[in-house]
């Protein structure tokens, strides 16, 4: 039986339309007891609309058919009330409610487990163990004219290099550190005559190769430092040809004259150049002379805007310390321009320089050492006098004791020195290496080092060159050891012993100095530098983070160890004279 209801109030006389489906209802009819209070519970959505207040009673339509014998005014009542059945009742809550409880004892189990983590990476924080790019890592440092040659004429060059970083990536080592670049006189004999500083050198190629090398590297998650020397250009340099040619105009000052520079102090012998020598000779710049801190600061400008990520500031003895603090301010502020969270831009100077400062009591050494990020130290390795090695090591920490900025980067060798497998003997060289790895701090590679590549001589005469320790790259047991082909002479003469000293035939041994590697960039106890701060424990206090446990003419046991981490603890025999020694209480 077909029944609607029809609402009227009380003093309007407002009614439900014959069209509006009762059945769709709000609250379900429950007991016949609302129905004797007149609030009928079987209510439709019109009563929910806001502005009828009103008192109001519910009649039956005058559509019902009083007639009808089996007509009840309840049953009505009960067959209006069809509201839609809610579909959430046919859940299986037994099921629901245990999905919640797994659910919600997951986000407690994964809260705790957060926590946990944070409190241990606070602790780390709280021992100095946060670090940048450039902290604790090791760098390769290549010659790039001897590196590898992609277009057969003899040089090395910067697509050559590109081609061999998957080898320089396998190393696991952090950033390349490239000698100079720059358009020179003599290029690469004299690549230290610059002639300008815009430009890369046409034995190595173009700009864009460049652009291309730095692209590549930061793709493989790499760093790219460069080396320059801003105290002194070749004397065909644009700003040396008009300062010989008009010392009264703009580049009047831009130089240091000849008899000035022979009364300076800060100019060591080794920095003076021989002014008959046959490519031409160097002239000091002028760093108190406002127009060439801003050339400089023009150049730094133009390499960083290329992608590069730091400098090794080369030279800056012979530059005036009166005045040396306020340049190095201006290139610190220079290189933070340009750095962004953490890819933060570095600057790396010599010991050398810095000892120079020391010894003449300058009030600025403080100062300076705040603007640098990286302190090149080269650690002396001699046979049977291994004995200096722990002084060596404690002199170089005591930098940290002035300024907490600047890091140690260690090498054995590089582009200015004779080269270790030649210093000491090829027996030695893969054992010195590995010691290096071991010092605090980071540490510095030189290409072919990993091969026992030794200074190029004469075949001949049997001299070794003088720019010798710049020999090529020694890759394969073929022609001219892979460096070039189709029949060109590299710049330098390859090595007699490149059939046994190259890549190929090395595998075993390049092999595991990439894991020492890899240990020591990923091992606090081995990246940490010398001393830091465990102010968490010891508020303030520095640590040690190494101990000599012994150490003689030829044999040296050194131990890292950073609290909460691993210990790792080296012997390593440096002398020709064979021993035995009971190490036991060491262990």
């Amino acid at each position: 039986m077909s029944e609607t209801m029809s609402l009227i109030t009380n003093e309007n006389g407002l009614k439900l339309s014959d069209n509006d489906d009762p059945s769709e209802c709000l609250i379900p009819k429950n007991s016949s007891t609302d129905s004797e209070l007149g609030l009928e519970r079987q209510l439709c959505p019109y009563m929910l609309r806001s502005g009828y207040h009103e008192p109001y009673t519910i009649r039956p339509s005058h559509r019902t058919h009083r007639s009808n014998q089996n007509y009840s005014s309840r049953v009505g009542l009960l067959n209006i009330a069809k509201c839609k059945t809610t579909f959430f009742l046919h859940w299986n809550w037994a099921t629901v409610r245990l999905g919640c409880f797994v659910i919600l004892a997951f986000v407690i189990i994964s809260m705790f487990c957060m926590v946990i983590r944070l409190v241990a990476s606070g602790s780390k924080e709280a021992y100095g163990l946060r670090r940048d790019w450039w902290q604790g890592m090791v760098s390769y440092e290549i010659f790039p004219a001897s590196f590898q040659d992609s277009d057969n004429d003899g040089y090395g060059d910067l697509v050559g290099l590109i081609q061999r970083l998957s080898y320089v990536q396998s190393l696991n080592v952090k950033s390349i550190r490239l000698n100079s670049i720059f358009s020179a006189l003599d290029y690469p004999l004299e690549f230290s005559h610059i002639i300008d500083f815009l430009s890369v050198d046409p034995h190595l190629g173009r700009m864009e190769d460049f652009q291309n090398l730095v692209d590549e590297l930061h793709t493989r998650g790499m760093r790219l430092i460069l080396d320059i020397n801003p105290s002194l250009t070749s004397d065909q340099h644009t700003w040396a040809a008009h300062w010989l040619q008009n010392s009264t105009g703009k580049y009047k000052y831009y130089y240091v004259n000849n008899e000035t520079l022979d009364n300076l102090s800060e100019f060591d012998d080794e920095d003076k150049e021989n002014p008959s020598r046959p490519f031409g000779s160097q002239f000091f710049l002028n760093w108190s002379h406002p127009a060439v801190q801003n050339e400089m600061d023009r150049v730094l400008n133009f390499w960083l805007q290329k992608g590069v990520d730091g400098f090794y500031m080369k030279g800056l003895r012979v530059m005036n310390s009166n005045n040396i603090y306020l340049v190095m301010k201006r290139w610190r502020h220079l290189l933070d321009t340009y750095s962004v969270d953490t890819d933060k831009k570095i600057m790396m100077v010599s010991e050398k320089f810095l000892k120079k400062l020391k010894d003449e009591e300058s009030i600025n050494l403080r100062l300076i050492l705040d603007t640098c990020d990286l302190i090149d130290v080269q650690l002396h390795l001699s046979l049977d006098r291994t004995s200096s090695i722990e002084t060596q090591v404690l002199q170089v920490a005591e930098w940290s004791s002035m300024s907490a900025s600047p890091w140690t980067h260690w090498h054995l060798g590089n582009a200015e020195t004779s080269r270790l497998a030649t210093r000491v003997d090829t027996s030695y060289t893969f054992s010195a290496m590995i010691f290096l790895l071991m010092l605090p701090g980071s540490i510095s590679l030189f290409y072919g080092d990993e091969i026992n590549l030794q200074d190029s001589i004469d075949i001949i005469t049997g001299k070794t060159f003088s720019v010798g320790q710049l020999c090529p790259m020694q890759w394969e047991s073929t022609f001219e050891a892979n460096f070039t082909h189709n029949k060109s002479l590299p710049w330098l003469p390859i090595r007699p012993d490149f059939m046994v000293n190259n890549v190929a035939q090395q595998s075993m041994n390049i092999a595991l100095l990439r894991q020492v590697i890899s240990v020591k960039q990923s091992s606090p106890s081995l990246w940490m530098k010398a001393f830091y701060d465990n102010g968490g424990v010891t508020s303030g206090k520095k640590m040690s983070t190494f101990i000599f446990h012994y150490i003689d003419e030829n044999v040296v046991v050194l131990e890292r160890h950073l609290q909460d981490n691993k210990k790792y603890v080296l012997f390593a025999e440096f002398g020709e004279i064979r021993r035995t020694l009971n190490f036991l209480r060491h262990i």
